[in-house]
């Protein structure tokens, strides 16, 4: 069983997205990285990180401004965390050890902890290098609270839509990416962009729901055959009532909002801080996130498969105005075919089954 969405994604505002020029040098400096401490720790090396490579791939998306050497660090960081992620789903033996984890971003020692923590260790200390002790607490203290979150989820359902945003910020390690900006780009000292945490909460709410949203949007086939929950289209179907295409409609009005606030946002900080010689590369760095994280969501094989997916290089290709959910790959189209309307009342599969 196949179910085809018609999709009206916003595009034509953002900047095209970039790829970084150092990716494949990159990629094999993260493979031998990993390797060789993955083996020291007793973790199988047939792993994804090697196959679909995702820290990497998202990474060289979404900084493809950043210095080389540096991006190496976060893309070890990114990689972790998608690692993690995997491993702390439910009640695993990982997520009951959240107070280790905790304590060794705080700089404990793992000694006697599980692979997966020896390994965080061990990244830390390499992903470290180089960045300002200002930042490193915010990239602790943003990694601490994805721990938090994935220890205390509960298994309650979020009451609307408001509420899921919420758990997401929380969850997402969202505020890692501004860390991965400034760090990557240098933009501290001379270079900070200017405002304070309070005058970018407009502008870092409007990027966080973009992001959000793309990524809820372009996995959920992925997640709803894993079960699960945290997507938002599931959230808004059993808060709001719609049917699976109305709660695509929605999500993709929701993304365009965001987007719209994101230029607002964009052009009031320019007011008010336009002569600070940051300001710029930061709104700009951005841009080129909200658009690279769309161009790998839209391509990588973690949400759609490895014969799924779409490449987009922004201006030059269209973005796609279907979506195809197949139990093995989603599917990207410009039309809806003739013979095969998208149905306006789709209704949402059985979540967790071996197909449609």
């Amino acid at each position: 069983m196949t179910i085809e969405l018609s999709l009206a994604l916003p595009g034509g505002r953002l900047p095209g997205p970039g790829n970084h020029p150092a990716g494949p040098r990159l990629r094999r400096g993260h493979d031998a990285w990993f390797r060789e401490r993955m083996a020291a720790v007793g973790l199988p090396l047939e792993h994804r990180l090697f196959r679909e490579c995702e820290g990497v791939s998202l990474m060289c998306r979404v900084l493809p401004g950043a210095d080389e050497d540096r991006l190496l660090g976060i893309c070890l960081a990114a990689s972790v965390l998608f690692l993690l992620d995997d491993v702390t789903d439910g009640d695993s033996a990982e997520t009951s050890q959240a107070e280790r984890y905790l304590a060794v971003l705080a700089g404990a020692p793992a000694d006697g902890g599980s692979a997966h923590l020896r390994l965080l260790a061990q990244t830390l200390e390499r992903v470290r290098q180089g960045v300002s002790p200002t930042l490193w607490a915010r990239f602790v203290a943003g990694f601490s609270e994805v721990v938090r979150t994935a220890a205390t989820k509960s298994a309650a359902p979020v009451p609307d839509y408001a509420g899921y945003l919420a758990v997401r910020r929380a969850d997402a390690a969202f505020d890692l990416v501004g860390v991965a900006i400034a760090h990557g780009l240098g933009l501290e000292g001379e270079r900070d962009p200017g405002p304070s945490e309070t005058e970018l909460a407009g502008f870092l709410d409007a990027c966080f729901e973009h992001t959000i949203l793309v990524n809820d949007l372009l996995s959920y086939r992925k997640e709803y055959l894993l079960d699960e929950p945290m997507n938002a289209l599931g959230v808004l179907c059993r808060t709001r009532g719609l049917d699976l295409q109305q709660a695509v409609d929605e999500l993709c009005a929701r993304l365009a909002a965001a987007e719209d606030a994101f230029f607002a946002e964009a052009g009031r900080l320019r007011r008010g801080y336009g002569d600070r010689p940051g300001l710029e590369p930061y709104l700009e760095a951005w841009g080129l996130m909200l658009s690279g994280n769309l161009a790998w969501s839209l391509s990588c094989p973690r949400y759609n498969g490895r014969d799924g997916g779409r490449r987009w290089e922004g201006a030059a290709d269209e973005l796609p105005a279907v979506m195809v959910l197949h139990p093995d790959r989603t599917e990207f189209r410009d039309a809806p075919r003739a013979a095969t309307p998208v149905s306006a009342a789709a209704a949402a599969p059985a979540r967790g089954g071996p197909a449609w």
